[in-house]
C-alpha cells in the first residue's frame, strides 16, 4: 500500500486520554456542565486526538486536542462564552434556581 503526504496526519500516537483530561481539565469541564452546556467526549477513529464538543441551546463547538495545555486554554474560553450563551453568571458550585413545576394540578 502505497503512502503519500494524506497519510501523514499527527504522530500515530494514541492521545493519552487520562492524562489529558486530569486536574485542571475535569474541574473546567465540571464548571462548563455545572453552567449548563453539554459536554462530549470522544476519540478521533485513529485515537491519535481527543474531541471536546461544548453544546448549548443547540449551537455547538468542537475541537480536536493532543495535550492538555492547548486544551485548558481553550476550556478556558468556553465557561466564559457557555455563561454568557445561558445568561448566567453563578460561581461554580452555585446551586441553580429550579423552575420545574409540580405534577399536582
Amino acid at each position: 500500500m502505497s503512502t503519500d503526504w494524506f497519510d501523514g496526519n499527527g504522530t500515530g500516537d494514541p492521545v493519552d486520554v487520562a492524562k489529558i483530561l486530569d486536574g485542571l481539565a475535569t474541574a473546567g469541564i465540571a464548571e462548563i456542565v455545572a453552567a449548563g452546556a453539554l459536554v462530549s467526549l470522544g476519540t478521533t477513529s485513529d485515537g491519535g486526538a481527543l474531541a471536546l464538543t461544548v453544546t448549548v441551546d443547540g449551537r455547538y463547538r468542537r475541537e480536536y486536542f493532543r495535550d492538555e495545555d492547548t486544551m485548558l486554554a481553550w476550556i478556558a474560553q468556553a465557561i466564559p462564552a457557555v455563561h454568557t450563551a445561558k445568561g448566567t453568571s453563578s460561581p461554580p458550585g452555585a446551586t441553580p434556581k429550579r423552575t420545574r413545576r409540580s405534577g399536582k394540578l
